[in-house]
């Protein structure tokens, strides 16, 4: 099965340079209608729902030089097998270990566990180590792991202490021993940043931002060498037009406004960051909206991956079956995209 919400036939699903212009949802304030479809000439915007092997490209074909990156996110495993929600990770991890060429690298877009912000730290814990223990019996390859909201813990919860250090992204961070949760590494030759964008609020809500600390570093990083091609990653969207395209955006007045739980709030912060430093940035991930979205805007791939859960292990959400990405980066910068599902049944 597959479905589409495609603005150009001739380059919805490639990675051209005369892609969308500043194809750019602003969050928070909101954007009139006119602005909105000026800035979002949707020349090459595409949301791809329901496809168990799709190949987009971001020039030129696979060969045997690329580096191949395995970008699994929103697993959302659940206690006590919830939903068979184990049974489903089992067999997402069985799936990508029979992916060949092997990866050489996973990137772990968030949200391990779900039940987690309502949870106290004793269950939570156990959770968020069952998951690990079932990752580690199945993936040996190098992983990275992106902070989700469902990785929270306790901030739903009032009866948790919010002075323990385990509190909110403290659990996550200890059991990765991270210093930090937004970080860079490189591999054969492609530089990959991990950013943080989840902030709970008070109330056990959240909201998605860039904040000041990890923009600086952004930067930095961007303008040490800024021919190398860098890969993006984050959990909530810096860019989408799913939330407009599902009705999850709402229209107020002549503006179109999308939560900043759904859309990063400051997104153009960070693309100001990008463009400014003339890096060779090449792809941003993200996760969290649980449907295959690409959108491709000067230069720069947008790929909000399709959630390896689906519909929360509920069976596919809005056609986008439970899949994953198999990237392959090449020396020269291009690169092509594949989502898999893996053939879960629901029920």
């Amino acid at each position: 099965m597959e479905s589409s919400f495609i603005f150009s036939a001739a380059h919805a699903l490639t990675g051209s340079r005369t892609a969308v212009r500043e194809a750019i949802m602003k969050n928070g304030i909101g954007t009139s209608r006119r602005e909105f479809l000026r800035r979002s000439v949707m020349v090459a915007a595409g949301v791809t729902a329901g496809i168990s092997a799709s190949r987009a490209s971001g020039d030129g074909s696979t060969n045997a030089q690329s580096t191949r990156v395995l970008f699994a996110t929103d697993m959302h495993l659940m206690q006590d097998n919830a939903l068979r929600s184990e049974d489903g990770l089992i067999a997402a991890l069985q799936a990508i270990d029979a992916v060949r060429p092997r990866p050489d690298l996973v990137v772990c877009g968030g949200d391990l566990t779900d039940p987690s912000p309502g949870l106290d730290y004793a269950p939570a814990g156990k959770l968020l180590d069952r998951f690990f223990d079932i990752w580690n019996q199945h993936i040996t390859i190098e992983t990275h792991y992106v902070f989700g909201n469902h990785d929270l813990v306790g901030t739903k919860n009032p009866a948790v202490s919010r002075d323990d250090p385990r509190f909110g992204k403290g659990l996550f961070q200890k059991r990765l021993d991270l210093a930090r949760l937004y970080y860079s590494f490189e591999k054969a030759g492609w530089r990959f940043v991990i950013l943080d964008d989840v902030w709970p609020n008070p109330d056990g809500t959240y909201y998605a931002e860039y904040q000041a600390d990890q923009l600086a570093f952004v930067q930095s990083e961007l303008q040490k060498e800024s021919s190398k091609p860098t890969v993006l990653a984050c959990h909530i969207p810096a860019v989408s037009v799913f939330p407009a395209l599902s009705g999850i955006s709402k229209l107020n007045g002549s503006n179109i406004e999308t939560a900043s739980s759904l859309v990063s709030r400051n997104s153009k912060s960070l693309t100001d960051i990008i463009h400014g430093s003339a890096a060779n940035v090449k792809l941003v991930l993200a996760g969290h909206l649980h449907h295959q979205e690409r959108i491709d805007s000067d230069g720069i791939t947008y790929l909000n991956g399709g959630a390896v859960c689906g519909n929360w292990w509920k069976g596919a959400n809005m056609g986008c079956p439970e899949g994953f990405n198999v990237i392959d980066l090449r020396p020269d910068g291009t690169f092509t995209v594949e989502y898999r599902s893996f053939g879960w049944k629901a029920g």
